[in-house]
């Protein structure tokens, strides 16, 4: 008896872990239909239509104007050394407000002058090294939005952008 005995306990021991095992592959399986089955249901549809952008003509008084604000040689000392820089000054604004801009820098246009040059006295050296003038640009379009203002009707701002035309500046004093 004693040499049947482990013979049964094996054999019972069997059907046990088949059982197991084949309980874990069910959950596998499982496992996988709700992963594959959530994958595609998340995935969204399987064509995507883009709708054609309808003709977004502008019309002429919604474009965009460059009037010229300033064109001269504009000093700066700050280093203790004068360099002066061959500068253009725009302000872009919608063809509705050019006239009220035009307008504006005639009657102020030696006010306007002054400030910008002020800018230009007072700003560091690295300022004029930045690629896209930034700093600069955001002083100068401070002040003609200042300068210029809203329109009382409608609300939007007279000057749309600054934009700045520098070239390099060279020394004037050795």
């Amino acid at each position: 008896m004693s040499d049947n005995a482990p013979e049964t306990t094996e054999a019972s021991a069997k059907p046990g872990k088949f059982k197991v095992l084949l309980l874990m592959a069910a959950i596998v399986v499982a496992e996988a239909v709700v992963i594959v089955g959530g994958m595609k249901f998340l995935a969204g549809p399987d064509e995507v239509q883009a709708n054609p952008m309808p003709d977004m003509e502008m019309s002429d008084d919604d474009k965009i104007v460059e009037t010229l604000v300033l064109s001269g040689k504009l000093p700066n000392s700050r280093t203790g050394v004068t360099y002066l820089y061959d500068t253009e000054v725009f302000v872009q604004s919608r063809q509705k407000y050019a006239e009220r801009v035009t307008t504006e820098m005639e009657q102020f246009q030696n006010e306007i002058k002054a400030d910008i040059t002020a800018i230009w006295r007072t700003s560091e050296p690295h300022h004029f090294d930045e690629p896209r003038l930034e700093t600069l640009t955001r002083k100068v379009y401070a002040l003609l939005n200042e300068r210029f203002g809203t329109d009382p009707e409608s609300g939007d701002v007279i000057a749309e952008k600054a934009v700045i035309v520098m070239q390099t500046g060279f020394r004037i004093d050795a």
